[in-house]
């Protein structure tokens, strides 16, 4: 399914605009979950309340903080509604401030991100324009702890009917959504029993119910990298990731012609569960990852491009792109080998992935001179 917004930046969507139909603009209900979010915070709040859009509303629910956060709170009484219950997690937070919702539509920032003035206004300009459309998302730029610009962008790019794409990777955050709040309630909501996840198990819930999706092929908010991360908890993002797909799959909206994605849907996510692991020195859950990723589909292990792509994986959040890869080849290089190594030492392999051990051994050499070449070569012309 196509929208017809395939080009970028304001001229997309300038040409889905009616130029003859003066509107109420729609009123955008900006929904912030918080926990022990003071140190951002404020950040936060301040660019939801700069948007250019004329007509939001922002809910803020705090979520049992027991830092600073109802002093910050208090700065913005009368700018902002405020709500707080005990400790339940952001899919809760979330549900709450949807009930509480008079926006048409919903857009989600978290409290350690920031929007961009004009974020608001090109969505919702666009949902406006194509009813067709249900959920409209952007680009989006890294930033540090201070807010200083990192390096690099997220550029999702497909739309229409996301389905296939979407089983196989989470292709977005939830910040860079705006989305029809009836379409969000006509679902149930965020699921509150995952504690991760739950912005890729509510995309997948819209998709497998006819939610077309379209674009903005430009950064319009800021992504915080930082140590406090919740998705720091990387065994938690594995068991949640594997719970949603296997959800997915059972649905009986799934089309039939998509139920054979399921073997490389459940090797990305393994594959991402590993590089997370390694990443912060899990080496046993690393492995038992890996193992797993084999086992949904040993070919794989064959696929230089797939190789790559762990070795993506293994760069921090905001760094996973081919640039610091490159940059950084000797460390990942010897991770992708210590990962095969532990992987083909196992006593318990099954026969089909033992029978790729050579297959592997070359597609992990081809991977590494690769990387190596393109190392070199940036040396050489810097």
């Amino acid at each position: 399914m196509s929208v017809g917004l395939k080009a970028s930046g304001p001229s997309a969507i300038d040409a889905a605009e009616p130029s003859n139909v003066e509107c109420a603009p729609s009123l955008v209900s900006i929904i912030v979950p918080c926990h022990n979010a003071g140190r951002f915070l404020a950040a936060a709040l301040d660019s939801a309340l700069a948007q250019t859009h004329p007509a939001c509303e922002v809910i803020v629910v705090d979520d049992g903080s027991s830092d600073d956060t109802p002093t910050i709170l208090e700065h913005y009484a009368g700018r902002v509604v405020r709500l707080r219950q005990e400790n339940r997690g952001p899919s809760a937070a979330r549900n709450v401030a949807l009930r509480a919702a008079a926006g048409a539509y919903v857009a989600f920032l978290d409290a350690d991100d920031r929007f961009m003035p004009d974020k608001i206004a090109r969505q919702a300009r666009l949902l406006d324009a194509c009813p067709e459309v249900g959920l409209v998302y952007t680009a989006w730029r890294f930033i540090d702890a201070q807010g200083s610009a990192l390096p690099g962008e997220g550029r999702p790019r497909a739309e229409g009917d996301v389905l296939p794409a979407l089983l196989l990777e989470n292709p977005t955050h939830l910040v860079s959504a705006m989305v029809r709040k009836a379409l969000v309630t006509e679902i149930g909501g965020f699921d509150e029993r995952l504690r991760g996840c739950e912005d890729w198990d509510l995309f997948l819930r819209l998709a497998l119910r006819g939610t077309c999706w379209a674009r903005i092929d430009e950064p319009l908010w800021e992504y915080r990298v930082h140590e406090a991360q919740s998705h720091q908890d990387v065994r938690l993002m594995l068991t949640t990731a594997i719970a949603v797909l296997e959800r997915a799959f059972a649905d009986p909206a799934l089309p039939a012609g998509l139920r054979g994605l399921q073997g490389r849907a459940l090797q990305n996510a393994y594959l991402r569960g590993a590089a997370d692991c390694w990443r912060v020195g899990l080496r046993e859950d690393a492995a038992r990852a890996f193992h797993a990723a084999a086992r949904a589909r040993p070919a794989f292990l064959a696929e230089p491009d797939t190789l790559r792509r762990f070795c993506r994986f293994l760069m921090p959040a905001g760094a996973q792109r081919q640039a610091a890869v490159v940059e950084d080849w000797r460390r990942v290089v010897g991770t992708l080998c210590a990962a095969v190594d532990e992987l083909f030492m196992r006593r318990d392999l099954e026969p089909e992935i033992a029978a790729l051990r050579w297959r592997t051994r070359w597609s992990v050499a081809r991977t590494a001179a690769r990387l190596l070449r393109k190392r070199l070569t940036r040396m050489a012309t810097s």
